[in-house]
């Protein structure tokens, strides 16, 4: 998802990719038992991998998927507010939130 590189992009040019990887990585973990297809995400300095989520996506409404993607972007924003009191989120509201009700939108034709 073209999504999470452009948080990743942004963010990891404020804080930095080891601290960026933590975040997501602590995400995930958060919210894998609600969104058990979020736990084949994979996390390193480089960025995130969506190769493990391929195959959870053949058994996984695309609803649930995008809820589960919408509750990850939303928690790492509750934790870059935390760590950056809001800086980090002023620079990332702009490029993130139109492509997820964008998402919506295509989900709720279906």
């Amino acid at each position: 998802m073209q999504i999470f590189w452009q948080i990743w992009e942004v963010v990891s040019a404020l804080i930095g990719e080891a601290i960026l990887a933590f975040l997501f990585t602590l995400a995930i973990q958060k919210l894998g038992e609600k969104y058990p297809f979020l736990n084949s995400l994979k996390v390193s300095e480089e960025g995130v991998s969506l190769e493990g989520v391929r195959e959870d996506y053949r058994t996984v409404a695309p609803v649930e998927i995008h809820r589960g993607f919408q509750s990850l972007v939303n928690h790492l924003s509750h934790l870059f507010s935390a760590l950056a009191e809001g800086v980090i989120n002023k620079e990332l509201f702009p490029k993130v939130f139109p492509k997820f009700k964008e998402a919506e939108r295509i989900i709720s034709q279906k």
